[in-house]
């Protein structure tokens, strides 16, 4: 005997622990190798910023030299150039005027000829220099201010190019690092739940009482041939799945049972069950279905055709003695699907069906068999439910056809010919209906006639029809019939209106004998 929590037994799980410590070092690389891509992705995303800034720094400025050039640097360089026109010209202007002051003063003797030709040559130098300054200007103006512009300008186009390479390496660089860290989590994953599943195998090698109960051990017939039994010990290897231990807990006990597929419509779980276990027939236990399979269960080989499902009844304390109980005991159920008081019923044996109708034989007082059409309810295995045509208390045959053969057969044959009778009188009848129009489109003296005609057909049973009609309403329903006449009562109404009438109770005297309490020929009730 066992409580909940104990354990049981316990398998081999030497080799388990060899594969959990291998994961183990799996597990650790995988993780270190997570690490390591996670510290990539966010270096690479720090190393983006950094490469981003830089190059929109470039291109800022970029724009700025060039801003500079064209609000600054271009209008003061040309400004040196003119300056340097204007100096070269003030230049040459005053050496103009030293080379005129020159030659008059030399005409008066006061200077050399050496003196008037150095002031001369000055001159000349002058408008050089004024020339020079004027190429100057013209070259700063028509070349090198275009070719400035247009380096500064295709240094801007450049860095903003730069910026968008820049950002597109960032990202696939990302890219890569961000896949590399994926695939790492995936690793880790994998590796752990692979750790985890060697951790559990480990911990299901030990088998834990999961209640209170008596441990058997399942040694089993393993349906292999020469084999013998599973035998359940210390050393003994055990596959996947294989029952080890069964644990029974008899304060809980439950009987399994297989419900053949034409009852199972009726069965629900709660429904009261009454048991009686065959090794304490003088005991009955109280159940309850718990559990019904909504799928049949495997067929028998030699019944392929059967199918039964599965149904699980809990056994309820019911002031019995459910401990002594013991799993693998025969048991027989008996489901209550509804309970109801008062019900008049009659054996299975008893009652016969020929067509649609039910009938048993009644015993009479005078020792004489009755047979008598019933109508019928629910029924059982043993019983069936009577809802008319036998009163309480009365005493019926059984198995009637053993005792009763002749006359059940010429029920049938009578049966059959009604059927033939019937369906001849629905034909004839459709005729009568359309004839029957016809008439009642013709005059007024015509129609009065018939009615005369019908009246006249229909006053030889006019005492007859008095006595069956209770109700004074003209026509004769099935139950003011007497009991015996019931079972007739289709083949009489040839009109099949649900009613006999004055006309079709005359054309049936015709037929048949005027008292309908007569036996016909042979003592036969009909």
């Amino acid at each position: 005997m066992v409580k909940a929590g104990d354990l049981l037994c316990e398998l081999d799980s030497a080799l388990l622990v060899d594969k959990e410590k291998q994961q183990q070092i799996q597990v650790t690389q995988a993780e270190a190798e997570l690490k390591q891509a996670e510290e990539n992705v966010a270096i690479q995303k720090t190393q983006n910023d950094s490469d981003n800034s830089a190059a929109l720094l470039a291109y800022e400025l970029a724009n700025l030299d060039l801003e500079k050039f064209l609000k600054g640097e271009s209008q003061r360089d040309i400004n040196v150039k003119q300056g340097a026109i204007t100096k070269a010209r003030e230049d040459l202007q005053r050496a103009e005027e030293t080379f005129e002051f020159s030659k008059r003063i030399a005409k008066k003797g006061y200077k050399n000829q050496n003196d008037v030709e150095a002031d001369r040559i000055n001159v000349v130098k002058a408008q050089i220099d004024l020339e020079i300054a004027k190429e100057d200007l013209a070259v700063e103006k028509d070349y090198v201010q275009k070719r400035k512009e247009r380096e500064l300008k295709a240094a801007v186009e450049e860095k903003e190019r730069d910026q968008e390479r820049v950002r597109r390496k960032g990202i696939a660089t990302l890219a890569q690092y961000e896949a590399k860290l994926k695939a790492g989590q995936l690793t880790y994953e994998v590796e752990s739940s692979e750790l985890e599943r060697f951790r559990e195998q480990i911990k299901a090698c030990k088998l834990i009482a999961p209640q209170n109960g008596q441990v058997v051990y399942a040694n089993q017939d393993n349906g292999r041939r020469g084999n013998g039994e599973d035998v359940i010990e210390e050393g003994t290897e055990v596959r996947e799945r294989q029952a080890i231990i069964q644990l029974p807990d008899f304060s809980l006990m439950k009987v399994d049972a297989r419900i053949h597929e034409s009852k199972i419509s009726l069965i629900r779980e709660g429904l009261p069950v009454d048991i009686r276990v065959d090794a304490f027939p003088e005991q009955t236990y109280l159940g309850e279905v718990d559990q019904v399979s909504s799928v049949p269960i495997s067929s028998n080989w030699m019944r392929p055709d059967l199918k039964e499902y599965k149904a699980s009844i809990k056994i309820v304390p019911n002031g019995a003695d459910i401990t002594k109980l013991k799993p693998g005991l025969t048991a027989e159920i008996e489901i209550r699907i509804e309970e109801r008081d008062g019900v008049l019923q009659v054996p299975v044996q008893s009652v016969i069906t020929i067509g649609t109708q039910h009938y048993i034989f009644v015993l009479g007082s005078d020792g004489e068999a009755v047979r008598r059409l019933i109508k019928i309810g629910q029924t059982s295995d043993t019983t069936i439910e009577i809802l008319d045509g036998v009163q309480e208390d009365e005493e019926v045959i059984l198995n009637p056809r053993t005792h009763f053969a002749d006359q059940l057969i010429d029920l049938e044959e009578q049966m059959a010919l009604e059927r033939k009778e019937q369906a001849e009188n629905q034909a004839s009848g459709q005729a009568k209906r359309k004839s029957t129009k016809a008439q009642s489109s013709g005059k007024s003296g015509g129609k009065a006639g018939g009615q005369n005609s019908k009246k006249s057909s229909a006053g030889g049973a006019s005492g007859f029809m008095k006595r069956l009609d209770k109700n004074s309403d003209g026509k004769i329903s099935k139950e003011e019939l007497p009991e015996p006449m019931r079972e007739r009562f289709s083949s009489m109404d040839t009109n099949k209106d649900g009613f006999i009438t004055a006309e079709e109770l005359s054309k049936l005297r015709g037929k048949r004998p005027p008292s309908g309490g007569q036996r016909p020929s042979g003592g036969k009730r009909p």
